[in-house]
């Protein structure tokens, strides 16, 4: 399991209840990684080990240095923990960078995105649209983004900044249910606003092309919220494949359902160049029973919705009681998720 030995640089506030910090590795060297991905922390708490991700809101080519942003959640221990003990000089340790919430840029290419999200959900979001908005000049690029008032927007500087530098390009939709300026109008989105939203903010010159590539949707934000908005966009006609979305709030998954032969199944798998054999028996996962011997895995949500334990399966049918990230080329492909990967017959998996 290749692992990040960080350190935190600079502090910086957003929000009363959001810092960014700036990380390096220890030794200097550069951390790849993608716009829109996140780093799983492994945090010391309590004298045990736990795992958080947290979304970099800086964008490789176009930020010189790697942050990410934390804000505090209602009863977060690990948040509160961070906020109140992060300081300069602190060490942190971390998985490498991962997560397919991710977009491949054209230079050439002029297409239509739209950017949803809510409180913190902005993170990765400002990440792609700065990547967006640096290699794709000839797209287009709508932020709708909801708060509470102006004193919770996250970036709200650097946003600004973007609106100058990309007028033509960037056009930035704040939503804030108690505004505290008079006349700021208090809105929330819902169904019916963000279908007015989408129709309004179609930039014109793609309204009259005959051929265009699809508009692409990214939300990140609170369950409800994104819940709410590809329902609506669905229903709007807009296909599945033109929706992408990244979760923060990982629910507690109900016991699975699939209905698999409980006999121990023979689990070949190769990590790291590294080969493992080993017995895994129904409702033990892939990965939980490769934990249990200690065989140090990347993981970080546990319940599908993340994609850091994402493997091929060469051989074997493997059941997944949960998928949120992997789409049908992948599933094609061979691509499985380990937290949530049941075998339901010999299989060998490699990552």
């Amino acid at each position: 399991m290749e692992l990040l030995d960080l350190i935190v640089t600079e502090v910086i506030p957003e929000t009363r209840e959001a810092n960014t910090y700036v990380l390096q590795c220890a030794d200097g060297t550069p951390v790849p990684y993608e716009a829109g991905q996140f780093l799983t922390l492994l945090i010391p708490f309590n004298g045990h080990e736990v795992r958080r991700s947290y979304s970099m809101g800086s964008a490789p080519g176009v930020d010189v240095r790697l942050y990410i942003t934390v804000k505090r959640k209602e009863n977060g221990e690990i948040s509160r923990y961070i906020l109140e003990h992060w300081q300069v000089g602190t060490k942190v340790r971390s998985l490498a960078p991962s997560g397919r919430f991710t977009v491949e840029t054209n230079p050439k290419q002029s297409r239509h995105y739209f950017f949803l999200s809510a409180g913190s959900g902005i993170v990765p979001v400002f990440s792609l649209i700065k990547k967006i908005l640096t290699e794709e000049p000839a797209s287009h690029v709508t932020m709708l983004y909801q708060n509470h008032d102006e004193t919770t927007i996250i970036y709200h500087r650097e946003l600004e900044a973007l609106e100058k530098k990309h007028a033509t390009q960037f056009t930035r939709v704040d939503l804030l249910s108690h505004p505290m300026l008079h006349e700021m109008p208090s809105r929330r989105m819902n169904n019916g606003l963000l279908e007015q939203l989408v129709g309004a903010h179609e930039p014109k010159p793609f309204q009259h092309r005959n051929e265009k590539p699809p508009t692409l949707f990214y939300t990140c934000g609170p369950p409800s919220f994104m819940r709410m908005v590809q329902f609506t966009l669905r229903v709007m006609g807009y296909a599945e494949e033109q929706l992408f979305r990244e979760h923060f709030t990982i629910p507690v998954l109900p016991p699975p359902t699939l209905v698999i032969d409980p006999s121990p199944k023979k689990v070949q798998l190769t990590y790291n160049n590294k080969q493992y054999e080993y017995e895994v028996t129904y409702p033990t996962t892939i990965l939980q029973a490769a934990l249990n011997l200690h065989i140090e895995l990347p993981y970080s949500c546990k319940a599908g919705r993340c994609a850091t334990c994402t493997a091929k399966c060469k051989s074997g049918e493997v059941k997944m009681s949960n998928n949120e990230v992997l789409t049908d080329k992948d599933l094609g492909q061979g691509l499985i998720l380990t937290c949530v990967g049941f075998a339901a017959t010999d299989v060998s998996i490699e990552f």
